[in-house]
């Protein structure tokens, strides 16, 4: 338990030296608890009581926490309110097509392209949607992307009075190649980025559909 209470206030030290108001908001684990008073003498406890050990643990759980919030929040400062909406509301959508069976594999890049985003990563979360893009269209039959988009059609997949998806999946095949490309004069926008995203997660939808 000491041992645990000494690495919680190395980092609390560490978070303190980065960001002082955080650090104020993170419990302090008195030392006192630890040790006890024999004859004028100092001394190590050999043990503690289950209220201290409770007591300790629920300060080191309850600064991690503020310091967990309060750092992403620090991440997060940069980001439009709007695109953390939209970003939102892609993570739950997620959470209900991973309940639907959605490859794991897919699951997993769309929720490290969402948290790249989140943080004002447009680039690793633009190359990481992209990727999940190029994945699903591969196993598409189709030359063009119209051809592939055209193909969803047929298959009830795509609705055939939504040109705005079959435009919305026509670009993000395009836009997702050219941020896997070559080059390195692109970085993404955050409207590029929430298209690309957009794009992956109705490509994620139509791979349920598909399979069944």
């Amino acid at each position: 338990m000491k041992r645990l209470a000494d690495s919680y206030e190395e980092v609390r030290n560490w978070v303190t030296e980065r960001s002082y108001k955080i650090g104020l908001l993170m419990p302090y684990i008195e030392d006192d608890i630890f040790y006890y008073e024999f004859f004028g003498e100092i001394k190590p406890k050999l043990s503690l009581s289950r209220g201290e050990a409770v007591i300790v643990l629920q300060d080191i759980i309850r600064g991690c926490e503020v310091a967990e919030r309060s750092l992403e929040a620090l991440l997060r400062l940069h980001v439009e309110p709007g695109v953390l909406d939209e970003l939102n509301s892609l993570r739950r959508e997620l959470e209900e097509l991973e309940s639907r069976g959605l490859d794991p594999n897919i699951v997993k890049n769309l929720r490290e392209a969402i948290t790249e985003a989140e943080q004002g990563h447009y680039l690793a979360s633009a190359m990481i949607a992209s990727r999940v893009i190029c994945y699903v269209i591969s196993k598409i039959p189709g030359e063009r992307d119209e051809d592939k988009a055209e193909h969803l059609v047929k298959r009830g997949a795509v609705p055939k009075d939504r040109k705005d998806i079959q435009k919305q999946l026509v670009t993000a095949m395009r836009l997702s190649r050219n941020f896997l490309s070559h080059r390195v004069d692109l970085f993404p926008s955050p409207e590029e980025v929430l298209m690309l995203l957009g794009g992956a997660f109705v490509l994620a939808r139509l791979t349920i559909l598909i399979t069944r």
